[in-house]
């Protein structure tokens, strides 16, 4: 048998064999041939993640958690299928879709591993923890690995000048709010993530009924608490897009936006939400040869749910703030704005006509 580099043998801590998926010996979850010594032929057939796909490695013991993940959003992605048909008209079961989809998105699929054994593979992967499985996934290895440049940066306090997220200064992960129903799956595909109803909602730990202060009680049923709570967020308007002769690209702006929901729901009823720019253009599938014919059919300012909430912030110092003034809205005139800078094309005005606020709310 040859002899096996040190660091060949960095992948498995030593600690790994006494633990429960230790025991189970590797060839349970990995494949490969039996009773041989010989590396190479001992890794005949072997499967590097057999958590990929259906997860056949987990469903023999994790059978139902196994079975919904395979319909989350992060197994299946539909919330970008979604976006992807309203905006071109095409099938997701285009070829050139699918090619696509393959060649530049499909990295940040979820498989069991990328969450409880490794870094994602977008993200280049890499074992965490000597291959120990930890039932609760590393906020930094894992969630913010995949969701960092918003989620991350905006929870982390990374954004210059805006505050870490309360929640995380008071010792809380991301996990405290998403919870493994919501990651996992409970067996059904939404839409897109804003239609989750295993999604994390306010009122879980805030019950509206216990909130004191007129603001609460005044404002709890038409404005969602995002509103009052978050700080500025990123927006993007060409991000996911090729570079441009120059290498470059249209870089992400901190804005803070009010509008009208334009995905009222069960999970997000009220009438007034912050908005996101979505994080494509018109041209963005164009080295693909695929066009988005219906790219302002739909409005292109989205729902947001920004991760950098804080007790106290400037629209709650003054009801001036957002009470006689449009400072903070999402406006037509700021609309035209954005496409004056290059930020938007021109048809992106009409497109979000039922979310703009042209009249500032009245205190009466």
């Amino acid at each position: 048998m040859p002899q096996v580099e040190v660091w060949e043998r960095v992948l498995v801590d030593s600690d790994f064999a006494n633990t429960t998926h230790g025991q189970i010996g590797c060839r349970t979850c990995h494949g490969g041939a039996a009773g041989v010594n010989e590396k190479d032929a001992a890794h005949v057939g072997m499967v590097i993640d057999p958590s990929a796909g259906d997860a056949p490695a987990c469903k023999d013991c994790h059978a139902d958690i196994a079975a919904n993940v395979q319909k989350s959003l992060h197994a299946t992605q539909q919330g970008y299928f979604t976006a992807f048909a309203a905006r071109s008209g095409k099938s997701i079961d285009d070829p050139d879709f699918a090619a696509m989809f393959d060649d530049r998105c499909a990295s940040c699929h979820g498989t069991c591993g990328q969450c409880h054994i490794s870094r994602p593979a977008s993200v280049r992967g890499g074992l965490t923890r000597g291959h120990a499985f930890y039932k609760t996934p590393s906020l930094t290895d894992n969630c913010t690995a995949c969701h960092g440049s918003r989620v991350g940066d905006e929870f982390l306090g990374k954004n210059t000048g805006i505050p870490e997220d309360v929640h995380w200064r008071n010792g809380m992960n991301c996990m405290a709010c998403h919870d493994d129903v919501e990651l996992h799956g409970d067996g059904t595909t939404p839409t897109y993530r804003h239609s989750n109803d295993a999604g994390p909602q306010c009122d879980d730990c805030h019950p509206i009924a216990e909130l004191s202060g007129t603001y609460h009680s005044t404002h709890a049923a038409t404005v969602a608490c995002q509103v009052c709570h978050s700080m500025p967020y990123k927006n993007c308007y060409q991000c996911h897009v090729e570079l441009d002769e120059q290498g470059l690209r249209i870089p992400s702006e901190m804005d803070f936006r009010i509008g009208r929901n334009p995905a009222k729901s069960s999970v997000h009823p009220q009438d007034y939400v912050l908005l996101r720019h979505i994080p494509i253009a018109p041209d963005t599938f164009d080295p693909w040869g695929i066009q988005l014919p219906n790219y302002t059919d739909e409005p292109t300012w989205r729902l947001a749910t920004p991760h950098n909430i804080q007790k106290n912030t400037p629209q709650t110092e003054s009801c001036s703030n957002c009470h006689g003034s449009l400072d903070l809205f999402l406006t037509s005139d700021y609309l035209q704005e954005l496409v004056d800078d290059g930020l938007m094309v021109e048809s992106e005005i009409t497109a979000n006509d039922d979310l703009v606020v042209d009249e500032a709310p009245s205190l009466n």
